[in-house]
């Protein structure tokens, strides 16, 4: 059976700077013991193995989504927001998979890069959908 693991987590970089981020994981298991564990061993290896990991003190279970098949329309499987502006952050798709089977589409632009480079041709990226407002 196929298990979603939303999970949040505090971190500290080399400067002391305080981190807060989240991370989803995906696996079949026989049980949501089955895949909490083994979203444990996955986590715990990535913290030794993937840059984006180095950070990382503590990671909290916020929700397992256990999906029995696959559907046919799409689900929101998570939803948060917060308040203000959109904080500065770091966002890695499929951080440390190496497999071919899995690929990740709509790649946004890298933003701090475009503004830090001083050039004139910087464009944001534009939303993929727009509500009245």
């Amino acid at each position: 059976m196929l298990f979603i693991g939303h999970f949040s987590f505090d971190g500290m970089d080399a400067g002391g700077n305080v981190k807060h981020g989240y991370l989803s994981s995906i696996v079949d298991a026989e049980s949501p013991e089955s895949a909490v564990a083994k979203f444990e061993d996955h986590i715990r290896k990535m913290k030794g193995a993937h840059e984006a990991m180095n950070d990382v003190i503590k990671v909290y279970i916020e929700e397992i989504l256990r999906i029995p098949r696959i559907p046919e329309t799409p689900m929101i499987t998570r939803i948060q927001s917060s308040q203000g502006d959109f904080p500065h952050s770091v966002s890695h798709a499929l951080p440390g998979v190496d497999s071919g089977d899995v690929e990740a589409f709509g790649f946004a632009a890298d933003v701090e890069r475009d503004k830090s480079s001083d050039d004139d041709d910087f464009v944001e990226s534009e939303p993929f959908i727009k509500f009245g407002r």
